[in-house]
């Protein structure tokens, strides 16, 4: 595996690439939408980009995750995450947000800083949205665990996003992302 995946930064694009391959490999439901959208450090947000067909961000959400990370990568306490947002954030700091939308109007969002290593990224994408689209199948998505009945899970593993066996973790592994289909920078629109 490559030490590539970790050098690169979130973008508004690369995020968008990232959740799409994560989406394929979860088995999105049809009629899911996928936007993606950056907001400057001043509060503003950019139109979503909507990826797909379905309601889109102009529909309803029933609920929305919004995920704030400490400067180790783990998760804040619900009570202080409002204060280390802002503190994470600092002025003039870019978030990118990407936003899950199903045909029932429910979504989930994942909100990254600009700049966030790909690594950190990929694994919090695929997380979120894997449980999102096991909330909303009730209980099936990919990738499946070869041999087993359940599905892998993310994780980080010597600096790569992988999938991982939850029960063996570090022993069946693959990368999230694929080098040659979402590395390959020649192929960005």
């Amino acid at each position: 595996m490559s030490g590539r995946q970790t050098g690169r930064q979130a973008t508004r694009e690369l995020v968008r690439r990232w959740a799409e391959s994560v989406l394929r490999q979860v088995g999105a439901p049809s009629g899911a939408t996928l936007a993606v959208s950056e907001r400057p450090g001043d509060g503003n947000v950019e139109a979503p980009e909507d990826r797909g067909g379905g309601a889109g961000v102009a529909s309803a959400f029933e609920s929305s995750l919004e995920l704030v990370w400490d400067e180790e990568g783990g998760a804040l306490p619900a009570d202080g995450a409002e204060e280390a947002e802002e503190a994470m954030a600092g002025p003039g700091r870019a978030r990118i947000e990407a936003t899950l939308s199903f045909a029932d109007g429910s979504a989930v969002s994942v909100e990254l800083d600009a700049g966030t290593n790909e690594t950190d990224a990929v694994v919090l994408l695929a997380d979120r949205f894997q449980d999102a689209v096991l909330e909303e199948t009730g209980g099936v998505a990919g990738p499946p665990c070869p041999g087993h009945g359940h599905p892998a899970v993310a994780a980080e593993l010597n600096g790569v996003a992988t999938w991982t066996c939850p029960h063996g973790m570090g022993r069946t592994t693959w990368p999230v992302l694929q080098p040659a289909v979402d590395w390959d920078d020649d192929n960005l629109d």
